[in-house]
């Protein structure tokens, strides 16, 4: 940014100015990139390890990963994510009072638990820096500036920061690993490192000989107890960056871990009540429901059929209530093999069995400790499996594969199936305890064939959706087009729906209804009794095979009871008269 007599700073000189910074700032975790005018890496610094998508060198076009930050209103700060791996990033502001001529731009970057706070103190260390180099101020009082702003930003992270040398002896530790250890900073500086972290023999060998020590769960010996917690070690090289000279260990609580895992690998709830679309007088009704019973501690059961958006209710009901900015973990119970859905569950320990993570792994139960956790096709869990959830929601804890400690949970849990688990008790596949347990707060959502009257609504919806993501225009929606979607039966329900309406974009409203008829759905299961006909007392329900037949004589079986009141009826049956009157048409029903 050119101003009246700025002071040009040329490469050599912000070299200067930034290996001060840097040598006053080798015990914190970050990547300082230096980026000229064509959008060239020119210079980096710092020891963040970045993933392998993510590796950046001198030389490199920086431009490649602009597109991947996401802005602030004030475009200096922003969060920039790779793959699953996410990093909060701040750009260095030359200010025109700064009469500072930079032909650059400088971009620092921490991983996602180092808050802005932290990284506005690192931009303003660098801005001191330069200016102390361009006014030819003495090194020593370069030193001291810097070195405030350093300590000022140790302390300021929500990180525990514990640097050594390459004989365990502990250097520096801020005020967060103080806290989390429970030993005043000069206490701390006594004691050898391996007195903390037990296995730091081992994590030495490994850092030294250049592998990387990543985001490991690590026991620490506090001054009461021992604690697992996250830690990532980095080596310190010296100025020629060949020699190792120490090491810096970070150090995070692992709840807050396993939130920010949750907020940006998509274990989210996205949806709420507002998505959900409800015309009709069931569904109204429905959605009234569950947001009176969204804030209760009470576990929920879900029961509807494929493709009628479980997870959206689930979803919507989790952030309608106080737990609304915890996790929200899902999990499908039917995709996970049967040998590893007990660890995808509850987690594993270090050496639990072959091939296990180094360290152990948090399972799902503690991802969504505090939060929500959906157990999506609960009907299809095995029955040792089921045992154990049992335990887990009885006790309010879990036990890791191959592990001994019991570790406390706090988990709303709401699970959903397909499946008519009360036949399946019946039958020996489910246990009748875990059902009980399970289904304190009944939810069942219709399916689409018995909510007819939001088609339409839904047809728009995801025209505009589809039109939007596939980039194309969305196309007229003719009253012929409309009574075929609304003859149809869509027993795929809504997944149904939204798949036929993306193809409907893409041909540009010709859609062949033949073809759709044709395509595989999930069909009703064999004696899983309707929910219309359940509501109706239909004494034929079990003798009927098709949901043509069960539609047709649940219509039949409610407009003789209302002695053929069309208001009537359609009122019982949760649809309008218009709908009653197409239903009729179509089976060929006449009031008597």
């Amino acid at each position: 940014m050119k101003t009246q007599n700025a002071l040009p700073i040329t490469q050599s000189l912000l070299s200067d100015a930034l290996g001060l910074f840097v040598r006053t700032m080798d015990k914190a975790c970050y990547k300082l990139v230096v980026v000229d005018t064509q959008g060239l890496i020119k210079q980096l610094h710092g020891n963040l390890s970045l993933p392998k998508k993510f590796t950046l060198h001198e030389g490199q076009n920086w431009t490649a990963f602009e597109h991947r930050i996401q802005w602030e209103e004030d475009k200096l700060q922003g969060i920039i994510q790779v793959g699953n791996a996410v990093f909060n990033l701040r750009q260095y502001e030359n200010k025109k009072s700064s009469r500072l001529n930079l032909p650059f731009r400088l971009f620092v970057i921490a991983s996602i638990d180092i808050d802005f706070p932290w990284l506005r103190l690192a931009t303003s260390a660098i801005h001191t820096s330069l200016t102390a180099q361009v006014k030819g101020a003495s090194m020593q009082q370069q030193m001291e500036d810097t070195h405030q702003f350093t300590f000022a930003m140790m302390n300021a992270l929500k990180v525990g920061i514990i640097s050594v040398n390459t004989a365990g002896e502990i250097k520096y530790a801020n005020d967060q690993a103080c806290q989390w250890i429970n030993i005043r900073r000069r206490e701390m500086l006594k004691i050898p490192v391996h007195r903390l972290i037990p296995a730091w023999h081992n994590i030495f060998q490994q850092v030294s000989t250049g592998e990387k020590f990543v985001n490991e769960e690590i026991a620490i010996n506090t001054a009461d107890k021992k604690t697992k917690y996250n830690v990532t070690v980095t080596p310190i090289l010296n100025q020629e960056q060949v020699k190792l000279i120490g090491l810096v260990i970070s150090i995070r609580e692992l709840e807050n871990v396993y939130n920010l895992v949750n907020k940006y690998t998509g274990m989210q709830a996205r949806f709420t009540f507002k998505d959900i679309i409800a015309k009709s007088q069931h569904m109204r009704k429905l959605v009234d429901y569950a947001k009176t019973i969204a804030d209760s501690p009470s576990t929920i059961l879900i029961e509807a059929e494929s493709g009628t958006g479980k997870e959206v209710f689930a979803q919507s009901i989790h952030n309608a209530s106080s737990r609304y900015d915890r996790g929200f973990v899902a999990i499908n119970c039917a995709a996970i093999s049967d040998n590893l859905i007990e660890s995808e569950l509850f987690g594993y320990d270090d050496g639990a069995f072959t091939g296990a993570k180094k360290g152990g792994h948090p399972g799902k139960f503690e991802l969504a400790n505090g939060g929500t956790l959906f157990l999506d096709e609960v009907g299809d869990m095995k029955p040792e499996v089921q045992v154990k959830l049992l335990r887990a929601i009885q006790e309010g804890a879990i036990t890791r594969v191959g592990g001994e400690k019991n570790i406390p949970v706090d988990v709303r849990i709401i699970a959903a199936t397909n499946k008519n688990l009360k036949l399946e008790v019946q039958k020996g596949n489910f246990r009748l305890d875990l059902f009980y347990r399970l289904s304190v707060i009944p939810l069942k959502i219709p399916a689409l064939r018995e909510r007819m009257e939001d088609l339409p609504s839904l047809i728009r919806f995801f025209i505009t959706k589809k039109a939007l993501r596939l980039q194309k225009k969305a196309p007229q929606l003719r009253y012929s087009t409309l009574q075929q979607f609304l003859e149809y039966d869509w027993p795929g329900n809504i997944r149904e729906l939204e798949n036929a309406i993306e193809q409907y974009v893409i041909l540009d409203g010709n859609i062949d209804f033949e073809q759709i008829k044709k395509e595989p759905t999930d069909k009703v299961p064999p004696n899983r009794p309707n929910t219309l006909v359940e509501s109706a007392n239909n004494p034929l329900a079990p003798s009927l095979s098709t949901v043509k037949d069960m539609e047709k004589a649940l219509i039949t079986h409610t407009l003789k009871h209302f002695n053929n009141n069309m208001t009537h009826t359609a009122k019982s049956l949760g649809v309008s008269r218009n709908t009653l009157y197409l239903k009729l048409k179509k089976y060929s029903i006449e009031a008597q």
